[in-house]
């Protein structure tokens, strides 16, 4: 088994076995991680980001990881990729292993260098020349907006996308069924946070990262979630997504919410920062029906929006500011269309607004 941390060294260890008692099953393999290694971390957007291990925490599994803008998090080592070890490119990344037989080979990335038993990787892997593995796949073909979708790295990660690295029954979830204890999400099983550009699956209702779907013609805003999309696993095949109507008080919500997200502010002015906003993303915003309003009729909409949802909405001319400015009463994403069968799903908990 290989050994799980390094704490206060500036390498491996020569040693890679650790004692167990006889007849005992055999441990999950422990991933190695020791202080001043660079990594590659997986973030909540589903992006890799080089950093590098300031501390190693072996009671919450995770490493202190600072960032090349000198910030630091706690990273799960789920979802840290290390560089491979020299001195181990004969034993299997993910069960420690060295066996070998005709139907289990050893197989190498050609990225990481990474070696895996053939059905260690997941999907198993047959290569009929170079190979790269799930990670590097993911890591080459993600990105802001949405994945690859045309080209052999396209192709390898939608191939990849077939099964999930993890039991999806096995994740502990909240009522609302938005976040779960294990921070495990999507098809590369990283962390994410659900108001953050990801899509529920109507299927299996697992949260996938914008950054992972291939399916997309426009970014995400923060918070949208009116799209009915299922992933590979449940289509079998590649992904569907289908934009859901959308009305005036929708269309100023997701505005708000997407610029309190980005700007971290709680009021904006409606002629200066609100419309203008909606002018430069009006194709982006995908509003069917609504996209064939004239330039000169937007701003009459979204304050008659405004202005008559004061369940939603708070104007400053409420809090003796300017009349112009308008902002959430509640910072949270709107309503949930329902697209699942059965109840309707449990309203999610306001994100707190500290400011």
């Amino acid at each position: 088994m290989a050994v799980g941390v390094y704490p206060n060294s500036g390498g491996p260890p020569t040693s890679n076995t650790l004692p167990r008692h006889p007849g005992s099953p055999p441990s999950p393999p422990v991933p190695r991680f020791w202080e001043g290694q660079d990594v590659l971390a997986r973030w909540t957007d589903g992006l890799l980001y080089l950093g590098t291990i300031k501390k190693v925490d072996a009671g919450r599994r995770g490493c202190l990881v600072q960032f090349e803008d000198n910030s630091q998090f706690l990273v799960l080592w789920k979802d840290i990729s290390p560089a491979a070890v020299p001195g181990e490119e004969q034993s299997c990344c993910v069960c420690s292993g060295r066996a070998l037989n005709p139907e289990n080979l050893l197989v190498r990335c050609e990225k990481c260098g990474h070696a895996y038993h053939q059905q260690c990787h997941l999907p198993a892997a047959h290569p009929a020349g170079p190979w790269m593995c799930r990670r590097c796949v993911f890591a080459v073909a993600t990105k802001r907006g949405g994945a690859l979708k045309k080209g052999p790295h396209a192709k390898a990660m939608l191939s990849m996308k077939a099964v999930l690295p993890y039991q999806l029954k096995t994740l502990e979830w909240d009522p609302p069924h938005l976040a779960n204890r294990q921070q495990c999400y999507c098809y590369c099983g990283g962390p994410g946070e659900w108001n953050l550009k990801m899509l529920q699956c109507r299927g299996c209702a697992q949260w996938f990262h914008e950054a992972c779907t291939q399916c997309l013609s426009k970014p995400l805003l923060y918070g949208d979630r009116f799209y009915v999309f299922e992933c590979c696993v449940c289509t079998g095949g590649a992904e569907s997504v289908r934009r859901l109507p959308l009305r005036w008080v929708d269309v100023a919500h997701l505005i708000l919410y997407h610029l309190s997200v980005c700007c971290k502010k709680k009021y904006f002015d409606l002629e200066r920062e609100i419309l203008p906003f909606a002018n430069a993303n009006w194709d982006a915003l995908l509003l069917g029906q609504l996209a064939e309003t004239p330039k000169g009729e937007r701003y009459g909409q979204l304050l008659g929006a405004l202005s008559s949802h004061k369940d939603r909405f708070i104007s400053g001319r409420e809090i003796k500011k300017r009349k112009g400015l308008f902002g959430l009463h509640t910072r949270a994403p709107p309503p949930c269309p329902h697209i699942f069968g059965g109840a309707p799903p449990a309203a999610p908990a306001p994100l707190t607004d500290t400011r």
